[in-house]
């Protein structure tokens, strides 16, 4: 085979993978659910009033949600780098250190639809074994998004792993969530500063109360929730809730965190530690509620009505 005959089969090859792996990161309008829109590799999934951004060449991590056109995450065009939106990582940290793995936390995912759910698939982190998988649908009768996070074990050895949701603010609005039965814990961070009023722990972004440190809180919940107020707008993550036993150690169901330079604070919760052997996985579901709060549902701090509020979103009648 002549030199030029070679270099022609070279790009045509080339091109041949470059269609596959833009195909594997786009699939079509036609095909999607009616709930699904796209645009590039950003997959959009409406629900009522509410707009939740995927981008699949980004590990399919939240990039957006939109409460009647206002945004509540910190997005990508607020952010020096890849710490925005909400994003899904393995427990414990010390595992994987810092920064996040690149494979399962910022390279494209392979994109498919199974049933009437969109899902967007990892490559296989060589260093731990770990393929993500993170499916987004539409549960039309509990009027919320369904995350369903899995973890696959693709090593040689057992693991003890859990789901973590770490979920991206700017330096505003307020949390809440009820307060467990552990004493917390900062970790190796100063405490962040929070508020008990009866058994709910309230936390305000407050930059007055920030040192020149991470601050963070780690804790656990009850009930299987936590909720983030600001503009008016509310959201609720609920969860399984985790027994004591079944937290992964050194970590906490609930977790918020601030950063020193003041630019955003992470609202996380986790999963129950579960062993996977070589070959197993675990699937964890979070469910993402939006309202509009009613003029009647204050958003201040120790407000019995807003906590109300949100136990009705959860049970069905808000």
């Amino acid at each position: 085979m002549t030199l030029f005959c070679r270099a022609i089969l070279f790009l045509a090859l080339s091109c041949m993978l470059a269609a596959c792996d833009s195909r594997n990161n786009s699939l079509g309008s036609s095909n999607l659910p009616a709930f699904v829109s796209q645009k590039g590799s950003v997959y959009s999934i409406t629900q009522g009033q509410t707009r939740l951004d995927i981008s699949a060449n980004i590990a399919g991590r939240i990039s957006s949600l939109k409460i009647d056109g206002i945004e509540m995450l910190l997005t990508a065009s607020e952010a020096n780098n890849l710490i925005w939106g909400s994003v899904f990582w393995s427990s414990p940290q010390s595992e994987w250190s810092w920064p996040p793995i690149e494979t399962l936390d910022s390279a494209p995912y392979k994109v498919s639809l199974v049933d009437d759910r969109i899902v967007f698939t990892s490559k296989v982190d060589p260093t731990t074994g770990y393929q993500f998988v993170k499916s987004y649908g539409v549960n039309t009768e509990r009027q919320c998004i369904s995350i369903i996070y899995s973890i696959y074990n693709h090593s040689t050895v057992e693991k003890n792993v859990a789901g973590w949701e770490v979920t991206r603010f700017g330096p505003q609005g307020m949390a809440f969530f009820p307060q467990g039965n552990t004493e917390s814990s900062s970790g190796i961070f100063y405490p962040l500063a929070v508020e008990h009023v009866g058994d709910i722990t309230w936390a305000k972004y407050d930059v007055t109360k920030l040192t020149r440190n991470h601050h963070k809180l780690m804790t656990d919940g009850k009930e299987g929730w936590i909720a983030y107020a600001n503009a008016g707008k509310l959201l609720v993550k609920e969860f399984a809730d985790v027994p004591v036993e079944l937290i992964v150690s050194g970590e906490g169901e609930i977790e918020l965190f601030a950063n020193v330079e003041r630019t955003f604070w992470e609202i996380d919760q986790q999963g129950v530690m579960t062993k996977l052997a070589p070959g197993e996985h675990l699937d964890w579901e979070v469910l993402w509620h939006t309202r509009t709060l009613p003029a009647s549902v204050p958003a201040t701090l120790g407000s019995d009505d807003l906590v109300n509020y949100v136990r009705g979103v959860l049970k069905g009648t808000n």
